[in-house]
């Protein structure tokens, strides 16, 4: 841990960095989630609507 207040000490533009890659991770992450969602809601609803 000492590395890493070290790296956050001297750079703070590598904290923004930090926090940024974070919230891209977790947005693509999310995004991937929601069209897996809704790629199984839509099965789901063609199993009900067969024509």
């Amino acid at each position: 841990m000492e590395w890493l207040s070290r790296v956050l000490s001297q750079e703070p533009t590598v904290l923004a960095l930090s926090i940024t890659v974070v919230i891209a991770i977790f947005i693509f992450a999310a995004r991937k989630a929601h069209l897996n969602h809704l790629a199984r809601m839509k099965k789901i609803d063609d199993t009900f609507n067969i024509k």
